[in-house]
């Protein structure tokens, strides 16, 4: 399966497509749009918790600047010729391969992303100069909230996100679907719902709820909460918490 996905990425894209920025940046894009529609569109119609117009004041407030610099980079990165892999191979990675480097992508992606996120929260200066910006929203979040960052911030969390494909040689196909999971799963981590079995694995968008409500940095991982649960910064949500209502 493997490889007949690289097949179809190589034969669609080509060799310089595939070793072109837009690859990654694709990856990551589909990250942010695939949830951000899915939860707006549960939001809106499902839950009912948004109207349209507050569902798209929200997804405005934080994409009109993101969502910008998305089109006008894809279109540059497909229109000028860049080279980000010195070689593409024309072979899948061994499913082996594959699990390991996505295993590890989550893992010190969440690991770096940790720290940074406590340092963000101890450095005054900076907490109230940049970090401040994503804590402007308070529970309930929307899944748009993820994206509500100041642009320092928005830089310097997307390299630890990615920081595993950005110092490790793993396969462009493993880079592009780690992107587009680590991407997909801060964006959850937003959306202000319980998901069973989802949350079992990854950081639930419910303790992150107490995150932007508390003031001790608490719940501070968005994608794991292993180092929440290691260095003593999880706290539980409960189940009786009642789903907001926004606006």
């Amino acid at each position: 399966m493997l490889q007949s996905l690289w097949d179809w990425c190589l034969g669609h894209l080509g060799v310089a497509g595939v070793a072109s920025p837009a690859f990654l940046l694709t990856a990551v894009i589909a990250g942010v749009y695939l949830p951000g529609i899915v939860f707006s569109f549960v939001d809106v119609f499902i839950s009912k918790r948004l109207t349209l117009a507050q569902c798209w004041a929200v997804y405005w407030r934080a994409m009109k600047w993101y969502g910008s610099v998305y089109v006008v980079a894809m279109i540059v990165f497909w229109a000028v010729p860049m080279t980000l892999l010195s070689q593409v191979p024309t072979a899948a990675p061994a499913p082996f391969e594959f699990f390991r480097d996505l295993v590890f992508y989550f893992l010190l992606g969440d690991v770096v992303s940790y720290f940074w996120h406590r340092i963000e929260h101890a450095a005054r200066p900076y907490m109230r100069n940049v970090h401040y910006y994503h804590h402007v929203d308070k529970p309930p979040l929307t899944i748009w909230t993820a994206m509500v960052v100041h642009p320092i911030e928005g830089f310097s969390v997307f390299t630890c996100f990615h920081i595993y494909g950005i110092l490790f040689p793993i396969h462009p196909l493993t880079f592009a679907v780690g992107a587009f999971s680590v991407t997909a799963v801060n964006m959850i981590t937003h959306c202000g719902y319980r998901l069973p079995v989802y949350d079992w694995i990854f950081a639930t968008s419910r303790e992150h709820d107490i995150h932007h409500a508390s003031r001790e940095p608490r719940n501070i991982s968005v994608m794991l909460s292993i180092c929440d649960r290691m260095f003593g910064t999880f706290e539980k949500a409960r189940r009786t918490d009642p789903l907001s209502r926004v606006g």
